[in-house]
């Protein structure tokens, strides 16, 4: 009886024995990385986070006084009739490659009909960029304000909301990024309104421009329009 204890006890030592050098040997494989290597890590990547643009007017008026702005288009009479836009512009925006990229944005837009402000129950500017943009939610403006006879709306680039046709759901796109898909887009600007005294003002964008590289903003990307 004794002998088999002796046995039992020797295999569960052996077994023991097994365990604790299996755990040493994997945890040799598997250390920590030292605290300053991970601290290293962590400022990298805060460093190289794209910036971001704040939903405010200030931000978009920096911009624009530093020139990072474009103009897509200017005084352009534009309304619908029949379902169908009667004078519906094509603007092509080009970025010229620099190493930079737009990191975020604003699309600027300002526009009347007959003389007064739009009635946004049914009147919105038409942008569409590609194929990610269409009839622009106004729900979705930074700011929306009459001046005078006309309304300037001014949306985040990042988070633009959209319907492709009237009666289509909604979607978001994020059109900052868009730019740096290709160095050229194709942007189609019209007014949607039944009265002919249809006019966008203005159609603009203000970008911030950044180097993956480094993580900075810069300012040497550049839109231009063909």
């Amino acid at each position: 009886m004794n002998k088999r204890y002796i046995q039992a006890g020797i295999q569960v030592l052996i077994i023991l024995a097994i365990g604790v050098g299996f755990v040493w040997f994997s945890s040799s494989f598997n250390k920590e990385k030292p605290p300053e290597e991970i601290v290293r890590e962590v400022v990298k990547d805060v460093v190289r986070k794209k910036p971001s643009c704040p939903n405010t007017s200030d931000y978009f008026n920096e911009l624009k006084s530093t020139g990072q702005i474009v103009v897509l288009a200017k005084d352009l009479k534009s309304y619908g009739a029949n379902g169908l836009f009667t004078n519906i512009k094509r603007t092509v925006v080009k970025s010229p490659s620099s190493g930079s990229q737009i990191a975020c944005g604003y699309l600027f837009v300002k526009a009347q009909a007959d003389n007064r402000p739009l009635q946004q129950q049914w009147e919105h500017p038409y942008v569409k960029p590609g194929q990610f943009g269409g009839h622009l939610s106004l729900e979705s403006t930074i700011a929306n304000k009459e001046v005078e006879n006309t309304t300037e709306l001014l949306f985040n680039l990042s988070n633009m909301v959209y319907t492709e046709k009237l009666s289509s759901e909604l979607r978001k796109a994020d059109w900052a990024a868009l730019l740096n898909v290709s160095d050229r887009t194709d942007f189609d600007i019209a007014l949607n309104t039944t009265d002919p005294g249809g006019i966008i003002n203005e159609v603009s964008i203000a970008y911030q421009c950044w180097s993956p590289e480094t993580g900075q903003s810069t300012h040497d990307c550049r839109l231009i329009v063909e």
